[in-house]
């Protein structure tokens, strides 16, 4: 079955600056900074014509960004010296910070805070540049790459003001500072970074949004949101919505003469809702659930990273309320699993009685027959503790907290899961643990 990536030549194409394959209506939807006729195309700008070369028989749609004028790529929007002003009551100091008013790195304009809070979960994976003492466990405030870190110019460290530059921030302003960041680079799915946060300045809260937003966090299925309406809240227009025309989308977006255009794979394209200093606001879906944060857009559209992506590609794991002093969300010992697909139940059996199941996260869909990667989270006091679901076993260091006073910490492990191949619709996972020395 084809897939988004199998088009990207059409990217191409003279005008071309997006394009995303939906599989359950085999079309192809093209984006354009201008509709010129046919006539005025060569061949190799033909997009139907390349489709007809490559051999394919699907529907095409060509969708006008709105430049009208021939571009590299849709606009972030927040790399210009010059943006709109703030929208009424988003351009103030606010103490504790919500959601969705004016913040920005120090040697920005303007941007738009993020989802907050968020719970660092592996800040030594991948490619993510990280300070080096953050840990498992830390509280974070997101936002975009090009607002926090300046598209990977910023040194960690860097401060954040809120409200912005533009918006009258000051050093007396600082309100964080920049922790980690998903470098922008070619084929990249995020433009996401993190600054310091905690509860003694931030709010859980999202402006001008319905106090218990977010109900969730959107992780999965994707593919079934086209058409459906999503809201935003942000620094330069407020509170606005629009129909998701696109839910994985190959685009190019520029970020500014450093970078140029960039491509980005796996985005959703919504229509128009923002405009420059918008960069970063949080994206819900109607029943609350928050589902992306928006980086980049045109007159037209607007383009947002899947927020599993934004938790997945950065290490972070996004909270719906200020954990407590023991890390929960809602005050109760449940624990958080995050799933593609599948009801759960976790049965857990781990000691001594402090060492405690904070989430388990599946990194993939859960198929019946197949094994899946799971991250497991636990909290615990410093030291080495054995994890096992069924025969798969590992181990996991606690670190001790930047003080060294021995109180708990965070850490986590991946593990796989085996799942039966007659599973039905609800999958029970049996999760074992405790020190090394209790091992037999």
């Amino acid at each position: 079955m084809p897939t988004t990536q199998d088009y990207e030549y059409l990217l191409e194409c003279k005008n071309v600056i997006g394009v995303d394959y939906d599989e359950r209506e085999d079309r192809v939807t093209v984006f354009v900074t201008q509709k010129e006729s046919d006539d005025c195309l060569a061949d190799e700008d033909h997009v139907a014509k390349r489709v007809a070369d490559a051999g394919d028989d699907v529907t095409i749609d060509v969708v006008d960004a709105g430049y009208g004028e021939e571009r590299e790529g849709f606009d972030a929007l927040s790399i210009y010296e010059t943006v709109p002003e703030a929208a009424p009551g988003r351009e103030g100091r606010h103490r504790p910070v919500p959601a969705g008013v004016s913040e920005s790195n120090a040697n920005l304009t303007a941007g738009t805070a993020g989802p907050y809070p968020a719970r660092v979960t592996d800040p030594g994976d991948g490619d993510v540049v990280w300070r080096d003492d953050i840990e498992p466990g830390d509280l974070v405030r997101l936002s975009n790459n090009h607002v926090y870190a300046r598209s990977n110019e910023a040194d960690p460290g860097a401060p954040i003001r809120q409200p912005s530059p533009r918006d009258g921030g000051t050093e007396d302003d600082a309100v964080g500072d920049l922790v980690g960041y998903v470098p922008i680079e070619e084929g990249v799915r995020v433009d996401v970074a993190a600054r310091s946060a905690g509860p003694d300045r931030d709010a859980a809260d999202y402006f001008e949004l319905e106090d218990a937003w977010p109900t969730g966090v959107r992780r999965d299925d994707y593919e079934t949101l086209r058409g459906e309406t999503v809201t935003k809240t942000g620094r330069t227009t407020g509170v606005t919505d629009a129909e998701i025309e696109a839910t994985s989308a190959s685009v190019r977006v520029n970020f500014g003469d450093e970078h140029g255009p960039v491509l980005l794979r796996e985005q959703l394209v919504t229509g128009s809702m923002s405009e420059g200093g918008d960069s970063g606001s949080p994206v819900f879906l109607e029943d609350g659930a928050l589902v992306g944060l928006l980086f980049a857009g045109s007159a037209e559209q607007t383009i947002c990273n899947r927020i599993g992506l934004v938790e997945s590609e950065l290490g972070v794991e996004i909270l719906t309320a200020e954990p407590d002093a023991n890390g929960s969300t809602d005050g109760s010992d449940e624990v958080a699993v995050h799933t593609t697909t599948l009801d759960h139940t976790v049965s857990v059996d781990l000691e001594p009685s402090s060492l405690s199941l904070e989430s388990i996260r599946f990194e993939d869909r859960i198929r019946p027959g197949e094994r899946v990667e799971a991250a497991v989270t636990v909290g615990a006091e410093p030291g080495t503790y054995w994890l096992a679901i069924e025969d798969e076993r590992t181990t996991v260091t606690v670190p001790k907290n930047g003080d060294g006073d021995g109180s708990r910490g965070r850490a986590t492990a991946s593990i796989l899961v085996s799942v039966p191949d007659d599973v039905d619709d609800s999958l029970t996972v049996r999760i074992r643990g405790g020190p090394v020395g209790s091992l037999e």
